[in-house]
């Protein structure tokens, strides 16, 4: 229902708003920047349970803080230093992890392909867009950081910034 992806200090997503078995119902941000300059990208069938994350992360994780019900997700999560977590269903995460680039969502496959053959993260959820029907375009792309300088990009994501239109999305090269 979605590919989230990290490598080399960029994170990226589809923007397909989750509609079960029918025709997708918009576009939304899947990937945002926590208040401590971390990034976190969630995939879930679950509506409103991605934002409640997100609250939760902002939260320091704690458990007062968690979100109600079921806990159907899978998280990756980015801290300034570079250090990359998985969670997956429960509030306990994996890591740090150690590797190259990282991708979660049901778009994984295609985009692991994509990594394997040195693609970028932008790349790489092109890639499971074309090939996994639950996934779909706009891409949503957030730095760790600004430049070369290792300095953390500003303080989070504006409520107003949504995806870029769908002329304006990245395509593999030929």
């Amino acid at each position: 229902m979605s590919v989230i992806v990290y490598r080399d200090g960029v994170m990226a997503a589809d923007t397909r708003a989750y509609s079960g078995d029918s025709t997708p119902i918009g576009h939304k941000m899947k990937i945002f920047r926590l208040t401590d300059g971390s990034l976190v990208g969630i995939a879930t069938n679950k509506p409103g349970l991605g934002e409640a994350l997100v609250n939760w992360f902002n939260a320091g994780c704690t458990h007062e803080a968690l979100p109600d019900g079921e806990l159907v997700f899978s998280a990756l999560l980015v801290r300034p230093t570079g250090d990359v977590f998985l969670y997956s269903d429960s509030p306990y995460p994996s890591g740090p992890l150690a590797g190259h680039y990282f991708a979660i969502g049901s778009g994984d496959r295609y985009a692991l392909g994509a990594f394997a053959m040195d693609a970028t993260a932008e790349q790489a959820v092109s890639a499971a867009c074309m090939f996994d029907v639950w996934c779909s375009t706009p891409i949503a792309v957030l730095k760790l950081y600004e430049d070369d300088d290792g300095e953390p990009v500003g303080e989070g994501v504006d409520e107003g910034d949504e995806p870029a239109d769908a002329e304006e999305d990245p395509q593999i090269s030929e």
